[in-house]
């Protein structure tokens, strides 16, 4: 397999123009936060022809030459746009970070980001209670609002996002089951095997069976 990194300094303009974030508030948000702060959003399944020839244009592009930059700069540009068109189907919320606990003034998909990223930072412990109490909302209001933003409870949510957790662990670590369970938070096996297969309709045992080739693979490939 081979992997391709590119890395790009996008300046935004200001205002925001519809070439830059287009009709992806959750982009504008992004943007809008400041060069200070981390914040980054992860796309999957960009195997279209048109991502992919932007991608092997940039490749190309790689000199230091002035004409050679803004034609960077205009393709980075024509990028963006095509993340954005049917943006929806193609950013993970799951992996994309989004740090801070302002979220009144936000779109609802940079909510749900932000209310991601801190329940993947304390998957094992978070409480109803205590994140209400981050993002500076009562309990009863937040549950309606976590109701609204996943189609799910706020237990329900964060059931999800340690199953999403755990098939990672499984497939990509040499971590025992125990230890996967007691670092998601869970008081025992028992009830780990219980809700992982109530979500995924298969064991632990069974999943890391069916995924974990991909770390072996990957170590065969390391030595």
């Amino acid at each position: 397999m081979k992997l391709s990194v590119f890395s790009e300094c996008l300046h935004a303009p200001t205002p925001l123009n519809l070439v830059v974030v287009g009709d992806n508030p959750m982009v504008h948000d992004l943007m809008n936060a400041g060069e200070q702060t981390l914040r980054f959003i992860v796309y999957r399944q960009l195997r279209n022809q048109i991502t992919q020839r932007y991608f092997d244009l940039l490749a190309e592009l790689d000199l230091q030459d002035v004409f050679i930059d803004y034609q960077r700069e205009m393709t980075v540009g024509l990028l963006m746009t095509e993340l954005l068109r049917h943006h929806e189907e193609r950013i993970s919320i799951t992996d994309s970070y989004f740090p801070g606990k302002n979220i009144r003034h936000v779109n609802a998909d940079t909510q749900s980001g932000m209310i991601f990223t801190y329940l993947v930072a304390h998957n094992a412990d978070a409480t109803l209670k205590e994140t209400a109490c981050y993002f500076g909302y009562d309990k009863n209001y937040f549950s309606r609002l976590c109701r609204r933003l996943f189609n799910k409870s706020f237990s329900e949510q964060l059931t999800f996002i340690r199953i999403e957790l755990a098939k990672r662990m499984l497939a990509f670590s040499n971590k025992r089951i125990e230890q996967i369970a007691a670092e998601l938070g869970y008081k025992n096996n028992s009830s780990f095997f219980t809700a992982f297969k109530r979500e995924v309709a298969i064991t632990p045992n069974d999943y890391r069976e069916q995924h974990g080739y991909r770390l072996a693979h990957q170590h065969i490939n390391d030595n």
